[in-house]
């Protein structure tokens, strides 16, 4: 019982500041900025969001409900090591056609009859999506998109790490949850707060491959550099295709569309080769700071 109690009170905490801190966030909107067609309100809502919903509530439920040290415990305070530095950069490009073809899947996955009036709300959720994040992206000059790189990429990848797993995964591991549970529940938590169900599959492997990293390192900037790898390439990519430097396809690179995968299946293979071969070389042996200081 006290250990529900505790993960109940840990989650009130962590998630009583998020909406805290969106609220501060919303203020953004009060600044009279007009500026790059409401690009610049849109690049100060993001930093704003990432600053007060997500990094200072993780710090501030951590020191709330546990004391201590929260930046040092949440693994902040060290440099990420070189090696898992290469194991997250490595692991990123052998597993994008896997990702790929994963985001192609879930993008067409088609909803019976019953569930029509959902199928109808998810499309529309993604359309309002497409249509918020068309004003970031369909940038022209190579200063926005190195300020789209520098919010969306770099800041947001380190605000949602803080928050998802120097937060609740955390939070939920030094309750007493099993490490792999609070890996998989920050990562289902972090992908169905996107509000995408068209790509929610894909964000949720990407959430618990960001928590394996974290928990193997045991340093949020190990996660933060691969969550804002991910992200930051998306946004060059996507810059590259509106300025026709690059296909339209470019991103679906791998897919298969109506035959079999080979693509897929080679590169979780390679994956798969990669990780154990890493694993029997000692380099993924947790080290996250909820095992050290769990009691």
């Amino acid at each position: 019982m006290k250990k529900f109690l505790d993960i109940c009170q840990a989650c009130l905490v962590l998630f009583g500041l998020m909406i805290c801190g969106l609220f501060l966030a919303s203020l953004v909107v009060l600044i009279p900025v007009e500026a790059q067609g409401g690009l610049v309100r849109q690049w100060l809502m993001f930093s704003a969001q990432n600053v007060f919903a997500f990094i200072l509530p993780a710090v501030l439920a951590w020191k709330l409900c546990f004391k201590g040290n929260s930046l040092s415990d949440i693994g902040a305070l060290s440099l990420p090591s070189a090696r898992m530095i290469g194991i997250a950069l490595a692991a990123y490009f052998i597993s994008m056609p896997a990702l790929n073809q994963i985001v192609f899947w879930n993008e067409n996955v088609v909803f019976p009859d019953a569930l029509a009036s959902f199928e109808k709300w998810c499309q529309e959720t993604e359309a309002r999506a497409a249509a918020e994040s068309e004003i970031l992206l369909s940038v022209d000059a190579f200063w926005q998109m190195a300020v789209n790189v520098l919010v969306i990429g770099v800041l947001t990848g380190i605000g949602e790490e803080f928050f998802f797993r120097g937060g609740l995964q955390k939070l939920l591991a030094r309750c007493g949850v099993s490490p792999h549970v609070a890996i998989w529940v920050a990562a289902f938590i972090f992908s169905a707060l996107h509000m995408q169900f068209y790509g929610f599959i894909p964000r949720m492997l990407l959430g618990a491959w960001f928590g394996y990293l974290y928990r193997w390192s045991g340093n949020i900037w190990v996660s933060s550099f691969a969550h804002a790898l991910n992200n930051s390439i998306a946004v060059l990519v996507s810059w590259l295709i509106h300025r026709n430097f690059l296909s339209d396809d470019f991103d679906s690179m791998g897919v298969a569309d109506g035959s079999f995968p080979f693509a897929f299946l080679c590169s979780v293979i390679l994956v798969g080769i990669f990780l154990f071969t890493c694993h029997r070389q000692g380099w993924l042996t947790p080290r996250s700071p909820d095992r050290i200081h769990q009691h």
